[in-house]
């Protein structure tokens, strides 16, 4: 009954500490998230609304665990009487309340915030011991207590703070994260990993416990699915870390999904740890409710044997009559220990005398065996309260006797080996515990024992029950009896495991850290308080072309850029003054020769254990080829590449910048927008390379020829713009206009090549009018075309007028595209007679543009428009597939013979396209046109400047049976040599010259010797613009074959069925 009593009120203490712990492992939970919103607070990633609703939290959290702390405090000894100042309930309440209350910064946040959880993870461990919540000597309740009050706090302190410093290093820039910030974090996974490990063996050792019973399976199945997800999750953020930061070269872990992770895992913990009470408190109940069960049947038990016995005592004494029988019957309860019963007999003869005799031996008897069972009582209760201590204590407690064979071993042994004591008591120690190598020594230290070997410490590893190896830490004494014999050796020892690890992890970093430091790709060193460099590796030495044994003879300073020492001193004073580390700063060292070196220094300030004379871990990156591609990157981005003049970017700078001085301080400003006339005929007759030379050759001579603070820049193509400041009239532009176009039009000698340009120079002025620099380079644009029409080569300086002819070009490309579009191009024809009989054997497709605005367009409008902007290609495609259709037509329906041909005109840029041949060959295709029906007709500019491969395109033309022609022969650059080496089959006389065939004998010359030298080389001669009929007669005497012109007919446009109107040929006389 005494043993059901201890065992009730056992397990009633238990639940007092259950009771006491779900408050305090809640408050955990709350503290550390708080920890964390404030730190995400300070960085701007979390609201104050956050913050109050978690400092809420935790304000409930304190005022759940004072209740709990009254009502279970002094069971618990959670007093001051019994637990130190520091980690009283009252005292963290009183602590929270007056910092909550007080002014925060991130540093003495997180401080006090990690010195909270360690305290209430000290209270935790305090009241598990003292509710014997981890003394249990059943293993299912003593390992779920131990999941409850020693794994999960570890598990939530670690998973929180892992994730905080993995957070905090990835807001930072991924590229400045060390490798000890990696190694930490390794360490810092592995010790959770271990947690976790730990709580799974709990539980599991707690599943096996029960085998298959009903209540082993109740346990396993309301914790099992928990204890899954919560080490699922804290695996996965393990992996997570260990992979895509610990080990990843690209740090790949990004904060929102670490934070979802480390929610996750806490989430897990929480749950589980919420189980893990609820379990432990059936558990718990359930044998507080059976050893109160047995302590009743117990009861009932007992006084039934005492009513059994009094009957029978009765029964016997009314048999036995005599004072024989009594004294007889007395000496049997006596002999059966009964010492309280006494022979009563009422005679006084020699029975009476030894009646009276036994009587007072068996008093005497009674007092002996009470006093020994006093004695047996109170070393009992020293014994009971030995093994109590003992259990309790966090040391190993282990006593043998004087052989060496096991006596005590208490409850942190069994923890630590996983022997129980019954498993190991009379059996020699070293057989069990020790290696094999170290046995001898121990065996023959005890065969040798004397009161002079203690008491002796030492360190020595102890195997455990799995075979796993734990390093401890003993202090050895020993009993010795009255003769100086050593009888017993007591041992207390700590399991330093941890501790040897850390020691042993702390030598790996520290070798790992002197190899990445002396093998680092980058530089690295260590300064001392007045920075003299104290350490310094191969790749500082390499970078700054100094010895290690020269650069410790020196100061930072002493390498320092002159320009740069200002910003290197101030980190050096805000790295001693204990500011947040670590600094970064770019700076400049020089080498011995005189070469800059630039780099980017980190500095972490680092103190000595007495904290007095701190140094600098330094760390150099050399990032001179970087501020050199830099350099080169921010000239290429302002800077033409092939001249290395300024670019449009840096011109509209200095522009603006020179505009906004003259907009405060008034002065002239002009900008000379300059293109080269004739470039683009040498960069098409002799290459792209002596094309360059050419713009490079403009570019330093306009480099050479103006003030030192004007601009000349390069826009593009042959196109240049020089921007001059403070002039002192217009007549200064004027003067430095022509004086630079008169340089630019000396020949230039490339090679064996000597080219000459000339250039058309536009200019436009500012003079405190406040123009827009888009707006000055746009009139200077517009003078410089109003020079190229007046002439070229020439300077123009910009007014309304030019504007308005800039403006009014826009307007025409405009029209152009949109024409494009909506198909507005139409044709008109103007036929071609044949001389000697009068019919019409061809008609001259001639463009117009039908603008909605502008009404139809003649050619002579937007032709140059369209040469400008490149749009006479699909203008030209357009017309080519346009007449080819129309002619197809007008057969079709019988308004035209079937030998009519019809005449297209063909622009330089179409004639230089590769696709020109497969253009024409898709045209007559699409209007299922011979190639008979069509004949093209060039300029002789264009066939001056046909290279190899024009060339081959036109004869592929003529191969296909398409007719070619020399559109104004006369002209151009005329040379008989490309009437023979061009496939063309006639020549157009212009109209320049057959306008004054009749009045003007020159004239006339030169259409006779155009008529005779197309009779000798077999080639069709046709006149161009015949408008009187005696220019018409003459042209048939001299043997001419063809005319067009408005004598014969004027361009008309007509749908196939007005085709007639447009081939009726003028009446001849």
């Amino acid at each position: 009954m005494v043993n059901n009593g201890q065992r009730i009120e056992f397990s009633q203490n238990e639940l007092r500490g259950l009771d006491y712990l779900r408050p305090l492992e809640a408050l955990l939970v709350d503290v550390t998230s708080d920890r964390t919103l404030y730190r995400l607070a300070a960085a701007g990633q979390a609201t104050t609304e956050q913050v109050h609703a978690a400092q809420m939290r935790v304000d409930n959290d304190f005022a759940a665990l004072t209740e709990a702390d009254g009502r279970d405090g002094d069971e618990l000894k959670t007093t001051g009487a019994h637990l130190n100042a520091s980690v009283l309930p009252t005292t963290l309440a009183k602590n929270w309340h007056t910092w909550e209350a007080g002014r925060h910064d991130p540093g003495t946040d997180d401080a006090f915030h990690s010195l909270l959880v360690a305290n209430l993870r000290t209270l935790v461990s305090y009241v598990g011991v003292t509710s014997n919540l981890v003394l249990d000597p059943e293993l299912s309740p003593y390992h779920i207590a131990d999941a409850l009050a020693v794994r999960t706090p570890a598990i939530i302190d670690h998973t929180r703070s892992l994730g905080d410093t993995v957070d905090k290093l990835l807001a930072d820039d991924h590229s400045r994260i060390m490798l000890s910030d990696r190694t930490g974090v390794a360490a810092t996974v592995a010790t959770l990993s271990a947690d976790a490990d730990g709580l799974q063996d709990d539980l599991f050792t707690t599943f096996q416990d029960g085998g298959g019973s009903p209540e082993a399976r109740a346990v396993q199945n309301a914790l099992g699915p928990l204890l899954t997800t919560t080490y699922l999750n804290v695996a996965n953020l393990d992996t997570m870390i260990t992979r895509d930061f610990v080990q990843a070269p690209q740090i790949g872990l990004t904060q929102p999904a670490l934070r979802t992770a480390v929610d996750q895992a806490l989430g897990a913990v929480s749950a589980l740890s919420t189980a893990l009470s609820q379990r432990e408190g059936v558990i718990l109940q359930a044998r507080i409710d059976m050893d109160s069960l047995n302590r009743e049947l117990t009861l009932a038990a007992v006084l039934a044997v005492l009513g059994v016995t009094v009957l029978l005592t009765v029964w016997q004494s009314r048999r036995i009559t005599t004072d024989v029988g009594t004294v007889s019957r007395v000496a049997a309860s006596l002999a059966g220990g009964d010492l309280t019963g006494r022979a009563r007999v009422r005679s006084r003869d020699e029975i009476g005398v030894m009646a009276t005799a036994f009587n007072e031996m068996a008093g005497q008897l009674q007092h002996m065996v009470e006093d020994q069972q006093r004695a047996e009582r109170t070393l009992r209760s020293e014994r009971d309260f030995v093994d109590a201590v003992l259990d309790i204590a966090g040391s190993l407690v282990l006593v043998t006797d004087d052989a060496g064979r096991i006596v005590r071993f208490n409850r942190a042994c069994e923890v630590t080996t996983g022997y129980a004591a019954a498993d190991v008591v009379g059996r020699l120690c070293w057989e069990l515990f020790l290696l094999p190598e170290d046995r001898p020594c121990i065996e023959a230290q005890f065969a040798h024992l004397s009161p002079e070997s203690f008491p002796s410490n030492f360190e020595c590893p102890w195997l455990t029950k799995s075979g796993e190896q734990r390093w401890i830490s003993w202090s050895n004494t020993a009993l010795v009896d009255e003769g100086g014999v050593v009888t017993h050796v007591i041992a207390t020892g700590l399991d330093v495991t941890a501790q040897r690890d850390a020691e042993a992890g702390l030598r790996e970093a520290k070798e790992r850290f002197q190899k990445a430091f002396d093998h680092a790709s980058i530089g690295m060193c260590l300064v001392d308080s007045e920075s003299r460099f104290t350490q310094v590796n191969r790749a500082l030495c390499e970078m700054l072309d100094r010895t290690e044994q020269e650069l410790l003879t020196l100061r930072v300073s002493d390498v320092t850029h002159p320009d740069d020492l200002s910003a290197s001193q101030a980190t050096a004073v805000e790295a001693t003054d204990g500011y947040s580390t670590p600094h970064r700063l770019e700076k400049r060292y020089l080498r011995p020769d005189g070469r800059v070196v630039w780099a980017w220094v980190t500095v972490s300030t680092v103190y000595s254990e007495d904290e007095d004379q701190p140094y600098f871990v330094t760390q150099v990156e050399d990032v001179t080829e970087r501020r050199e591609a830099e350099a080169r990157l921010v000239r290429q981005a302002l800077h033409d590449p092939l001249t290395g003049l300024p670019n449009r970017t840096l011109l509209m700078d200095r522009l603006r910048q020179v505009l906004a001085r003259a907009d405060r301080h008034p002065e002239l400003t002009a900008v000379l927008f300059i293109d080269l006339d004739g470039f683009k005929d040498v960069n098409d007759s002799l290459g792209h390379d002596v094309g360059d030379e050419v713009l490079r050759e403009i570019g330093r001579r306009l480099q050479a020829h103006i003030r030192p603070l004007d601009t000349v820049a390069r826009l593009g193509g042959d196109e240049f713009v020089v921007l001059c400041q403070d002039l002192a009239s217009e007549q200064n532009v004027v003067e430095i206009s022509e004086r630079l176009a008169e340089v630019l039009s000396e020949p230039v000698a490339i090679g064996t090549f000597e080219v000459v340009v000339t250039a058309s120079v536009g200019i436009a002025l500012a003079n405190g009018s406040a123009p827009t620099p888009e707006d000055l380079l746009r009139d200077a644009d517009a003078a410089m075309y109003g020079a190229k029409t007046r002439g070229k080569n020439r300077c123009e300086i910009f007014d309304a007028g030019l504007q308005a002819r800039a403006v009014d070009r826009v307007a025409i490309a405009s029209a152009l595209r949109q024409g494009l579009r909506d198909d507005r191009f139409v044709l008109h024809f103007q036929p071609v007679i044949d001389i000697g009989t009068g019919t019409t054997v061809a008609v001259e497709s001639l463009v117009r543009l039908d603008d909605p605005d502008r009404g139809l367009l003649a050619p002579d409008t937007f032709i140059q428009v369209a040469e400008d902007s490149g749009l006479i290609v699909p203008i030209g495609t357009s017309v080519l597939e346009q007449a080819c259709r129309e002619l197809t037509r007008w057969r079709d329906s019988g308004a035209a013979p079937a030998g009519l041909r019809t005449a297209v005109n063909l622009s330089a840029r179409q004639v230089n396209r590769p696709d020109l041949a497969a253009t024409i060959e898709r045209a007559l295709a699409d209007a299922d046109l011979e190639p008979a029906g069509l004949t093209l007709e060039l300029t002789e500019t264009v066939l001056m400047e046909a290279d190899a491969a024009t060339l081959r395109q036109l004869e592929r033309i003529r191969e296909l049976g398409v007719e070619l022609g020399i559109d104004d022969f006369g002209t151009g650059y005329s040379s008989l040599t490309y009437l023979k080496r061009f496939p063309v089959s006639f020549v157009k006389i212009d109209r320049s010259f057959v306008s004054g065939l009749v009045t003007d004998p020159s004239d006339r010359e030169i259409v006779t010797a155009v008529i005779r030298l197309g009779q000798a080389l077999g080639l069709t001669t046709i006149a161009e613009g015949v408008e009187e009929l005696a220019q018409f007669e003459l042209l048939r005497e001299l043997g001419c074959d063809q005319a067009q012109g408005y004598l014969l007919g004027r361009p008309k446009a007509g749908p196939p069925g007005s085709a007639a109107a447009v081939l009726t040929v003028a009446p001849m006389s």
